[in-house]
């Protein structure tokens, strides 16, 4: 990482130097952290000013898929602990996230607490914190324990579902993994690397052999805590069971001061992540905790000193180029956008008269279903494409009020297609290329594609797995008894009920049923496409806008156009429909991901072809290495 001068992020709040707090502390201030191997990405929540008190706390997430139905309910905790007057700062474990490094690289136990350590060291240098408290939960809690125990500059714990050893943690995940195998099978026979012995993968999230077998040998218990009679430490259980009693027993015995409570909220947190809910009366009880400490009281705050170095920006190695990414903030109405824009490090060397935004994928984080985006965006920015990562109200890091997508209607609403083109208008504006390209998932393919309806600028739109074109929400209840038929045969109905039960699915199709039978059951034979969507997709047609069309197994929008007729390959001029053969809407497993890549790729350079006007092929450019009989 190099000092932060030259090509910087787009925002339109401003950030002060690269090192310290900016002079107005704003709501969110991304910082990428010098922690060896590999830089960090965090996120400061300061205090208002007047509200300071003298300790700062390091918010260590889960992993995986925990982390990803978390994300937001670590957001609000940070802006709790800001609203208490404490400096907070979230950040993302070296090669997960948005920070550097690959899951597979060696020594990631190592790097973990290292980058624990790292951001506490910062923050207590550059926040006028005299106290750093680690709120830690699952592997997070159990990283920030042992960097404790390695001399990190952190004085107190709080471990939420923390087990003494590792190996209950790889156990679990292993048990996941056997159910996530079950439900999205590799097809046998499917080209490509197999998994190498002892890696173990949760729906896309990967230990790698060396990462599992290091985390399975882990034993707090064996791991004392320096100084422990000055240490705090807050010890909570998870929902209905008690805190590990092991390691509550050493924690007593090392002569800390420990509490130990239930730890409510933990399972709502960690639903799908559009229903998971909030625990804000766990924040409370632990902010009741933190003031507890003599070290609380209000204070001004001094000159920070600075131990660990810091940036605005981090630059990369991608493929033998330098890739620079740097925070994207935009005030909008209702509240700030936030994303990541990864681009060529040196100015003026975007090769690509295109930039890409890459869109939520539903509720899930800019990084995209298991970091599919942030990998994406790095290799495009590598080859000349300045690529956005970018979060909607209400979702990732934005503003908004994200218990507004409980219901799934909440996705398809038109405010969403004015983000979009606010933030093409924010990239043009700042000098990149003026041609874009949308990529999405489910929510994500539809922002695109209605984006792509009202703005000449957009030469191609990545559909991954739309769910829908039009907003006609009636479509979903007849969807959902032939989907339920489909998922019946598959052995996914039950787990798929219960995600329809939670979101309201269920509820709204209820009701449109009680209103209208007959119209329901009439959807279900009826598909979406229509003579208006023909008439936008010869629209997008004439205008030389490149579409891919990418499906996994099962998907309504596949059943719609054969229902409708259409070719099967290619459904209309200009769009390349692929198909991938797996039951899972999010390509979550790698060996999906892997072809879901190599769609993007071709999808990309498609739609920079049509940049420059060079039409799209007549019969879709499909590669068939991946199809299987029913795909």
């Amino acid at each position: 990482m190099s000092d932060a001068n030259g090509m910087n992020g787009i925002s339109n709040n401003g950030m002060n130097g690269t090192n310290g707090l900016s002079g107005a502390a704003r709501a969110q201030q991304p910082v990428y952290l010098q922690v060896e191997p590999a830089p960090v990405f965090a996120i400061l929540h300061a205090p208002k000013a007047g509200t300071h008190r003298r300790v700062g706390v390091v918010l260590c997430a889960p992993f995986g898929w925990e982390e990803i139905c978390a994300h937001r309910s670590f957001l609000r905790w940070a802006e709790a602990l800001a609203d208490a007057g404490y400096t907070a700062l979230r950040f993302d474990l070296p090669g997960s996230g948005e920070s550097a490094g690959s899951p597979r690289d060696p020594g990631r136990l190592e790097a973990w607490t290292k980058a624990v350590a790292g951001c506490a060291g910062w923050l207590k240098g550059n926040a006028d914190c005299d106290r750093v408290v680690a709120i830690g939960v699952g592997l997070g809690g159990m990283l920030a324990y042992l960097s404790v125990s390695e001399g990190a500059p952190i004085d107190d714990l709080v471990l939420w579902s923390v087990p003494a050893r590792g190996d209950a943690i790889v156990r679990e995940l292993r048990a996941m993994a056997r159910l996530a195998a079950d439900q999205a099978p590799r097809p046998a026979g499917l080209e490509g690397p197999e998994p190498e012995e002892g890696e173990l993968e949760v729906w896309g999230f990967l230990l790698s052999a060396e990462t599992a077998a290091a985390l399975k040998g882990v034993d707090l218990t064996q791991h004392e805590l320096p100084d422990a009679p000055g240490r705090r430490v807050l010890l909570l259980g998870r929902d209905q069971s008690a805190a590990d009693p092991r390691l509550l027993e050493h924690l007593e015995g090392s002569g800390a001061s420990v509490t130990s409570s239930p730890g409510p909220g933990y399972e709502p947190m960690m639903r799908q992540p559009k229903v998971a809910e909030v625990p804000y009366k766990l924040f409370a009880s632990v902010n009741s905790w933190l003031k507890a400490s003599q070290n609380g009281e209000l204070s001004t705050p001094t000159k920070p000193s600075v131990s660990v170095l810091s940036a605005d920006h981090m630059d990369l190695d991608v493929h033998d180029a330098s890739v620079r990414e740097s925070p994207f903030e935009l005030d909008i109405p209702g509240g700030t956008i936030r994303g990541v824009l990864a681009q060529p490090s040196e100015a003026g060397t975007a090769s690509a008269p295109v930039c890409a935004v890459l869109l939520n994928s539903g509720a899930v984080r800019r990084v995209g279903m298991n970091r599919i985006w942030v990998e994406a965006s790095r290799r495009w920015a590598a080859g000349g494409v300045p690529t956005l990562r970018l979060d909607l109200l209400g979702l990732g890091d934005s503003d908004g009020d994200e218990a507004a997508f409980a219901h799934p209607d909440a996705f398809y609403r038109t405010e969403f297609v004015a983000q979009v083109t606010a933030a093409l208008d924010a990239l043009e504006s700042a000098g990149l290329p003026g041609g874009f390209v949308l990529a999405g998932l489910c929510a994500g393919a539809y922002w695109s594609f209605q984006t792509a309806l009202v703005d000449e600028r957009v030469h191609g739109t990545l559909l991954l797995n739309l769910w829908r074109f039009s907003t006609a929400s009636e479509l979903d209840a007849g969807r959902l008894v032939r989907r339920a038929r489909q998922l019946r045969r598959n052995g996914q109905l039950w787990s798929t009920l219960r995600d329809a039960l939670a979101d309201g699915t269920i509820t709204g199709m209820a009701g449109q049923f009680a209103r209208n039978p007959q119209k329901i059951v009439a959807r279900d034979r009826e598909p979406e496409i229509s003579d208006a969507l023909n008439a936008e997709m010869a629209l997008l047609n004439g205008r030389g806008v490149a579409r891919l069309l990418l499906l996994s197994l099962g998907e309504p929008i596949a059943q719609d156009i054969i229902d409708a007729g259409l070719d099967t390959e290619q459904p209309w001029p200009g769009v390349t429909l692929e198909r991938i053969p797996i039951n899972d809407h999010g390509f979550r497993p790698v060996w999906a991901q892997r072809f879901v890549h190599e769609a993007l790729d071709r999808g990309l350079d498609r739609a920079i072809n049509a940049s420059h006007g060079v039409p799209a092929p007549v019969n879709g450019t499909v590669d068939r290495r991946y199809s299987a009989a029913g795909a």
